[in-house]
C-alpha cells in the first residue's frame, strides 16, 4: 500500500470538511482509482466527483495517470466564481449562454443597475492566404491563475467604476466559427459607468489573463494568436 495527499479546494474542502487528506491505495494505482475511493468513501460526494479535476505539481493529470507514494494531488472542482456574490467569473470548455450572463447581471442589480453593458466576442471567419479559411479557435488557459486574474479584474474594476454586478466568462478548448468565445458584461447606475468599465475589463483581461488562442486553418496548419505583447515588454 501507498499514502497519498490530497489538497483540497473550494466545494471539494467543503464536502471533506478539511483542506488536506491521507488516501492509502494500492502501489500503481491510478487517479481514476483514487476518484473512486474517495466516492466509496464520501458517498454524498458521488455525483460532483465527475466535474472534478486532479492536479499533480500544477499541471492537470488524466484518469490512466499512475500515482506514487508521497503524491500531493490537489483536488480542484469546476473553476469558477467571483470575488464578490454578485460577480460572475466562469472559466469552461462549454458553450456559452448569453442570456443566462445577461440574467445574471439584471438580477443582481435590481432597483440599482440602471445601465447593463455586455460585450460578446465571436470567433469571426478569415481567409489565409498560404493556408485557406479559418475553420476554429483552439482555446487554452493557466487555469488556477486565469481564475485569479479575472478575479483581479473584477476587483480593480469595482474601485474604478460603482458597479452593481460583473460577468466575465471565457470559453477554452475548441471555438467554432460564430461561437462565442467570451462574454464581459457589467451592470451599474448609469450607462456611462458600464460602457467604460466593460471596455476596460475586456481590453484588461486580453493583457493580463494568461489565456493563448491558436488558429486552425483549413490546410491544416495551426498558428498561435500573438496577443499583446505590451506587458511582457514592460
Amino acid at each position: 500500500m501507498q499514502t497519498i495527499h490530497l489538497n483540497l479546494f473550494g466545494p471539494a474542502r467543503d464536502m471533506v470538511g478539511s483542506e488536506t487528506l491521507p488516501i492509502e491505495l494500492p502501489e500503481g494505482a491510478t487517479v481514476k482509482e483514487l476518484a473512486s475511493k474517495l466516492a466509496e468513501q464520501f458517498p454524498k460526494w458521488r455525483a460532483g466527483l465527475d466535474s472534478v479535476r486532479f492536479a499533480i505539481d500544477d499541471a492537470f493529470v488524466t484518469g490512466d495517470h499512475i500515482l506514487v507514494e508521497g503524491n500531493q494531488v490537489a483536488v480542484i472542482p469546476p473553476v469558477s466564481g467571483g470575488m464578490a456574490d454578485t460577480d460572475l467569473i466562469v472559466l469552461t470548455p462549454d458553450p456559452l449562454n448569453i442570456a443566462h450572463c445577461y440574467a445574471h447581471l439584471a438580477s443582481t442589480s435590481t432597483g440599482d443597475g440602471g445601465g447593463v453593458c455586455v460585450f460578446v466576442g465571436k470567433t469571426r471567419t478569415e481567409p489565409n492566404d498560404t493556408h485557406g479559411q479559418l475553420k476554429h479557435l483552439d482555446y487554452e488557459a493557466h487555469e488556477s491563475m486565469a481564475i485569479a486574474q479575472m478575479q483581479k479584474l473584477a476587483v480593480v474594476a469595482r474601485q474604478r467604476w460603482s458597479i452593481c454586478s460583473i460577468a466575465l466568462c471565457h470559453r477554452v478548448g475548441t471555438v467554432g466559427i460564430g461561437e462565442s468565445s467570451v462574454v464581459i458584461g457589467v451592470a451599474s447606475g448609469h450607462r456611462d459607468e458600464s460602457f467604460q468599465a466593460c471596455r476596460w475589463l475586456i481590453d484588461e483581461l486580453k493583457r493580463e489573463v494568461p489565456i493563448w488562442k491558436r488558429e486552425v486553418w483549413e490546410s491544416g496548419e495551426t498558428s498561435w494568436s500573438p496577443g499583446d505583447q505590451t506587458k511582457a515588454a514592460q
